[in-house]
């Protein structure tokens, strides 16, 4: 069973996990940290590419571009072409990323982007890892999609709070006040975790916008594995810039998912039974666009550290 066109399309976010974070520190030894000033509240338009992954379109040194919102990303990343659009001149030497466990690698380099402002916010200093053109590029021939921008994790936490809606904005503002319900979350490897009900336990998932489509990861097979009659067998083709994989995976028709005060019922959710080597296989799945699709909003507060959610979908206000 095959999910998407592309493995890159599903999971892009891994894409750029860093495979040993000591590279990623002996790059940027030296190198000034991050900051943000705020001059008013940000409020921007979003767009799902042909991809289907949430993306804005952002002017940063006089260059207009779209820019994927990925949650699950541990750094940001630029294309090599874009990069040298935006006059940025990379540090000595290289880091290794790696593909969620996919066995594609790279090696990248690295480069400070002195000023970034989105909306009222300025932030300084961001962090960009600089793949190759191809290395983003989604599909081939006339289908091919290229992606040249992602803002990640380290911008997005540095907002504190910030919400995406349904209709097509995304909201952050230092003034903004917490979530009064929600789920538990915390961070793993510049990663957001939410702690969801299954079955009336509390698992921690992770939190990826950049991905399409919820998985189920092998430590969800093995403490469920007693479900496995109900599960529908399969396999799956992961495919990008630096090969394809093919496995054998297992699909549950329906998954419910307590989150706060609501809940959220996912269908056709796919489950690995092996380990994928990276921190993925400590958590019970990788949250995708469909967990939040039923809903009007999702909130992600970094100064309570809760998840919420809004309104269902269809529901009076």
């Amino acid at each position: 069973m095959r999910r998407g066109p592309d493995d890159l399309l599903a999971h892009f976010s891994s894409y750029s996990d860093p495979k040993d974070d000591s590279s990623i520190v002996h790059v940027l030894q030296g190198a000034p940290a991050q900051t943000i000033t705020w001059n008013g509240p940000v409020r921007l338009k979003t767009e799902r590419n042909q991809l289907g992954i949430l993306d804005t379109e952002l002017t940063v040194n006089a260059v207009k571009e779209r820019w994927v919102l990925d949650t699950g990303a541990s750094m940001s990343v630029v294309s090599r072409s874009f990069a040298q659009r935006l006059g940025l001149k990379p540090l000595p030497g290289t880091a290794q990323m790696g593909a969620g466990g996919r066995g594609i690698e790279n090696r990248v380099q690295v480069a400070l982007l002195p000023t970034l402002r989105i909306g009222g916010a300025t932030l300084n200093n961001v962090v960009l890892m600089i793949f190759d053109d191809a290395n983003l590029k989604i599909g081939s021939g006339k289908h091919a999609y290229q992606i040249n921008a992602i803002l990640g994790f380290p911008v997005l936490q540095a907002f504190g709070t910030i919400t995406f809606l349904r209709e097509g904005e995304f909201e952050a503002d230092a003034a903004a006040q917490p979530s009064a319900t929600g789920a538990r979350m915390y961070l793993k490897l510049l990663k957001p975790i939410i702690e969801c009900g299954v079955e009336g336990k509390e698992l921690p998932f992770s939190l990826d916008t950049g991905a399409t489509e919820t998985e189920l990861q092998v430590r969800y097979y093995e403490r469920f594995h007693g479900e496995i009659g109900s599960w529908k067998k399969g396999e799956e083709v992961n495919g990008g810039a630096g090969g394809s994989v093919r496995r054998k995976i297992y699909v549950q028709r329906n998954l419910n998912l307590t989150v706060g005060d609501k809940t959220v019922t996912l269908k056709r959710v796919t489950i690995l039974p092996v380990k994928l080597n990276n921190a993925m296989d400590g958590f019970y799945g990788n949250l995708g666009q469909d967990f939040v699709a039923g809903f009007e909003s999702f909130t992600l507060d970094f100064s309570k550290m809760t998840f919420s959610l809004g309104a269902p979908l269809g529901s009076a206000h």
